[in-house]
């Protein structure tokens, strides 16, 4: 996988978590309408989730940009461990 479909790929995986994460929040919050301590420890694990995501997407970004890859290259394990 070349940096440039990773980052592609990513930035799907974002919108869709961004989507699930407004799904989970309406199902969460239910009928009560807040966030109750177990439901908010789901809500953060959720958030988490997007954070990674974002900042793994934020990493390549900066990679590519900084001139340190070339999109087309395929992904170095050096560079990118938790890839591999």
């Amino acid at each position: 996988m070349t940096y440039q479909q990773y980052y592609n790929k990513l930035v799907s995986d974002i919108s869709a978590s961004k989507r699930h994460l407004a799904e989970q929040n309406k199902l969460l919050k239910g009928e009560k309408g807040y966030l109750d301590t177990e439901d908010m420890y789901a809500y953060m694990s959720l958030r988490n989730d997007l954070n990674s995501l974002l900042s793994r997407c934020d990493e390549i970004s900066n990679l590519i940009t900084g001139g340190r890859v070339n999109p087309q290259d395929e992904i170095d394990p050096i560079i990118l461990p938790d890839i591999a």
